[in-house]
């Protein structure tokens, strides 16, 4: 059994639809990427499996396993034990993720009270004990400080301090890295990579870097429209693609080993510029290999160790 197991996650803001079928697995220790423009489905599937989408005008349906417990149909006060003991979130910008009046300590021992138990001078040395793990240097002055005194840097750690205070089975991180700094980036990269390691933590990073995914990545789900176009192990996909979209997510990054003026190539038009899945594939209107087929009903995915979902991947590939 997988850790976690998505299975038609279905995603719907009114009457728009932001996911539309997202199937995908995370094994315990594993690093899973969901990867994929802004507005692909990426962070909304997420924030669905912590259950952390308002109630009022959102639909939400499908599954979610964790360990064979489906978190979408538990109640709030279960998910809540939940989250920080059995799954933890990284979230993108740690300045608005972080209470900017509560001070750094007192977040952190929070979650030790509430799911660790622990109280007063056991719970600040932990949490002491928590950001020196992080690589904050000084952790006990840090523990007075407030959001804004730290650097973007710091603010990204403590919030991969809280993350983790609980030793949770399942991290997800949400684009941990964006709004940071090349060097600081590789940080927080190795820093993940490292907590994975040591303690068997399995992690869904979720990015639109593929340097990141190359990097870290043991299997890899390409998002468009709301729904996985390709899913394949990472060494595989980057040698192999077979999905337009994830050639050109591919051809848009700039490489060293190509002659210095040799242009880039982005996909053209949009993320705006798609059809409905039940009418062909969304990327249909963006894609240079485009045919009649392509916009001839729902194209389904096709493969289990690399899955796609493109009627031309053999072309492509």
């Amino acid at each position: 059994m997988a850790l976690l197991e998505v299975e038609d996650l279905r995603v719907a803001f009114g009457g728009a639809t932001a996911v539309d079928g997202v199937d995908f697995h995370v094994d315990q220790g594993q690093v899973v990427g969901l990867v994929g423009e802004s507005g692909c489905g990426k962070s909304v599937t997420s924030l669905a499996v912590m259950g952390l989408l308002p109630r009022r005008g959102v639909t939400v349906t499908g599954k979610a396993r964790f360990e064979g417990v489906d978190l979408l149909s538990l109640p709030r006060s279960d998910m809540r034990r939940r989250r920080g003991s059995d799954l933890a979130m990284v979230f993108q910008d740690p300045l608005s993720s972080l209470n900017p009046v509560v001070k750094i300590g007192t977040q952190i021992t929070e979650v030790l009270e509430r799911h660790r138990g622990l109280r007063g001078d056991a719970a600040v040395k932990e949490a002491e004990q928590l950001l020196d793990r992080v690589g904050i240097p000084d952790p006990r002055r840090r523990l007075g400080e407030y959001p804004h005194q730290l650097s973007g840097g710091m603010r990204q750690r403590v919030l991969i301090a809280i993350a983790v205070a609980c030793a949770p089975r399942l991290l997800i991180a949400d684009e941990p890295t964006t709004a940071l700094d090349v060097t600081i980036q590789a940080q927080i990269l190795e820093l993940l990579k490292d907590l994975v390691d040591s303690e068997g933590t399995a992690l869904l990073m979720i990015t639109h870097d593929l340097g990141v995914v190359a990097g870290l990545c043991d299997e890899v789900n390409v998002l468009y429209s709301g729904r996985v176009v390709e899913s394949a192990p990472a060494r595989r996909l980057f040698a192999e693609p077979t999905h337009p979209y994830t050639v050109g997510l591919l051809n848009s990054i700039p490489r060293l080993d190509l002659p210095i003026h040799e242009p880039l190539k982005p996909i053209r038009g949009s993320i705006a510029d798609v059809i409905r899945w039940k009418d062909g594939c969304a990327f249909a209107p963006r894609c240079d290999r485009v045919t009649e087929e392509c916009v001839e009903g729902e194209p389904p995915l096709i493969g289990t160790a690399h899955a796609h979902r493109c009627v031309m991947a053999e072309e492509v590939a």
